[in-house]
């Protein structure tokens, strides 16, 4: 039976996502439907948009073994962070159908030399013999691996120390691994910008050969430069070496690999098969650029080996950010003057404490782009005698290391001023068009909500946001 994805407005009527533990289902996917209602349907690539929803795990990293596909993924400590990535573990989770998944086990950095450290970077899982091996980074600065009779643990360091040290290939920052089993011979890939790539001995945890630089060339001949997380794998004659949304192919596993273009859209992945059909796991931006998520999309071939992209491929969550609180806050917090809190029923809410406005700001880093998603809609109860709200729209324009700069005077930013009615049970749908209201930069930095202006006491709702 093969799995089906519908279109976002389908899954409406169409939707296998309602169980008991919702956070342990794929967001957005529909399968195993009868033979009848596939042939009525337009059958369209898989594609599950979050695989855990809102649980900051990402840099997925897969293992198909004994019939389970397992997801190794590092998880970003909190959608609080501002200025860098930090990640405090390791999580494995295991589905038989892609749809279903369950927590298999973690791994933490004091099991491994980076000790107390969230540097729990991008890595790779195989399998040799009746071992498992765990390739992990420590942040840019070097890697590691671990080993495990089992792909759900216990897992332990057998170096002490990283298989690929700092300096082991010069400037060049020998981390985010990925390893190509060919028969029983087993690369190990690293680095960023510049690719290496070395034999592993048949112990696994040391290495055969020195590493080699890898080059990628243009269409024009000349040699590129890539970016972090490499991604090998191998099908039929070919090697693929994909970094984000590009790739390159070769026939020699060292290259040189020629520069082909796009690949699927999204952030680091991985590629594995699963029934007999490719597939990628792809790091998302589902909450921003420091909380972020899974998504898993079919993959394609076109006769000659290069990879086909669908016309209507996108990232997640594209080019706009909706806040629809389905399974937590979604990074919204309380500044100032409110308590905040999520209700289960899929909203976020608050009682005012008469300290000053009630404030609840999103988080950082967003990523919606203003020059393409123009309009902000807000779904919000007033249980308050205010009669007046507000909206702040701190906007930036991307540029190397952006990111250094969360900081944000409010005063100097976007303000949409709305009218509400007071102490009203109905949720009051509000819709700005924010060029209405002044210039903004081209990408959205953090929301900031006064839901109830002018008030000492009160409670409020906010049941959904838009920048569409």
């Amino acid at each position: 039976m093969k799995i089906l994805i519908l279109s976002i407005t389908t899954i409406t009527v169409l939707s296998v996502l309602s169980c008991k533990n919702p956070k342990h289902k794929a967001d957005s996917v529909l399968g195993n439907v009868s033979e009848d209602l596939e042939k009525e349907l337009v059958e369209k690539p898989v594609y599950i948009q979050s695989v855990f929803p809102e649980e900051g795990l990402t840099d997925p990293h897969a293992l198909v073994d004994n019939g389970r596909l397992y997801l190794f993924c590092g998880h970003d400590e909190s959608w609080d962070t501002e200025s860098s990535w930090k990640m405090n573990r390791w999580e494995i989770r295991s589905s038989n159908n892609l749809i279903d998944w369950q927590k298999d086990g973690e791994i933490l950095p004091t099991q491994t030399y980076i000790g107390d450290k969230s540097n729990c970077w991008a890595g790779d899982i195989t399998k040799r013999g009746n071992k498992y091996y765990w390739f992990f980074s420590n942040k840019n600065y070097s890697t590691g691996v671990m080993v495990a009779n089992s792909p759900t643990g216990p897992w332990t360091d057998p170096l002490g120390k990283p298989l690929l040290p700092t300096g082991i290939v010069g400037k060049i920052h020998p981390y985010d691994p990925s390893i190509l089993k060919e028969e029983d011979k087993y690369t190990i890939f690293f680095g960023a910008g510049k690719y290496y790539a070395a034999t592993l001995a048949e112990d696994m945890i040391s290495l055969a050969s020195k590493p080699k630089p890898i080059s990628v060339i243009d269409k024009n001949g000349e040699e590129m430069w890539t970016d972090d997380k490499s991604t090998i794998f191998k099908r039929n004659n070919w090697y693929y070496l994909v970094w984000g949304p590009k790739y390159a192919m070769s026939k020699n596993l060292y290259g040189p690999y020629q520069f082909q273009g796009a690949f699927l859209k999204g952030g680091h992945n991985d590629v594995f098969q699963w029934k007999d059909q490719w597939y990628a796991s792809i790091a998302n931006k589902e909450i921003g650029l420091f909380y972020r998520g899974v998504s898993i999309k079919s993959l394609y071939f076109n006769e000659d080996g290069t990879v086909r992209i669908p016309k209507d491929d996108k990232d997640y969550p594209a080019k706009g950010r909706q806040w629809e609180f389905k399974y937590s806050t979604m990074g919204w917090h309380s500044k100032q003057g409110t308590s905040l809190e999520w209700d289960k029923l899929g909203f976020i809410k608050g009682k005012i404490e008469g300290k000053g406005e009630a404030i609840i700001e999103g988080p950082v880093w967003t990523g919606a782009n203003l020059k393409q998603a123009n309009n902000i809609i807000v779904k919000i109860k007033n249980l308050s005698g205010a009669t007046k709200g507000r909206i702040r729209v701190a906007s930036h324009t991307l540029g190397k290391k952006f990111w250094k700069h969360p900081e944000i005077d409010w005063n100097k930013e976007l303000k949409i001023d709305f009218d509400i009615k007071p102490n009203n049970s109905e949720i009051q749908v509000l819709k700005f068009k924010i060029s209405d209201f002044g210039n903004v930069k081209p990408s959205l930095k953090k929301l900031r909500i006064e839901p109830a202006l002018g008030v000492t006491s009160g409670n409020w709702e906010v049941h959904y946001i838009s920048v569409e």
